[in-house]
């Protein structure tokens, strides 16, 4: 997993736009974690929501169009806690929230990390499989995550 984590800073540090890093993320971190799905909801200040930014396993149209307010969903309750979330039901959690938009229906399983800096929540990376499983079983920690997605982020 180690080896997993070089790879994702290495091809992060040499990314040149937030979109190219975002790609690199979404796609490297579901391969190492063999997910089904990753994706990344960034902190939009104009209109205090989380907006989904990038992810490889839903649907590409759905990004920048599926939008959660700041306790919405599971995404808004890993960032509202600023801690990893992880779920083996997560459709059955009373803060789920579903977007038929993304095509995210045969998903239960669910890790949700906060992107913090400086403090502050700037995002959360998601993680759903289809079956029930403990994502985080898989050898990468929610600590580990972030650490390997912000490493060369100095904003």
């Amino acid at each position: 997993m180690l080896s997993s984590l070089r790879t994702i800073v290495q091809e992060v540090n040499s990314a040149r736009s937030l979109p190219q890093v975002l790609t690199i993320i979404v796609k490297e971190v579901r391969e190492a974690m063999q997910a089904g799905v990753c994706s990344v909801y960034l902190f939009d200040e104009a209109d205090q929501r989380y907006v989904l930014m990038a992810t490889e396993g839903l649907r590409q149209e759905s990004i920048g169009k599926v939008r959660l307010s700041m306790r919405e969903g599971l995404v808004g309750l890993v960032a509202a806690k600023e801690e990893p979330l992880n779920l083996e039901n997560a459709d059955q959690h009373p803060n789920f929230a579903y977007f038929e938009e993304t095509g995210e229906a045969p998903f239960h399983s669910f890790l949700g990390v906060p992107i913090i800096h400086h403090r502050k929540v700037l995002g959360v990376v998601v993680l759903q499989q289809q079956t029930q499983l403990c994502l985080g079983g898989r050898g990468l920690c929610g600590h580990g995550l972030r650490s390997a997605i912000w490493s060369y982020c100095s904003c």
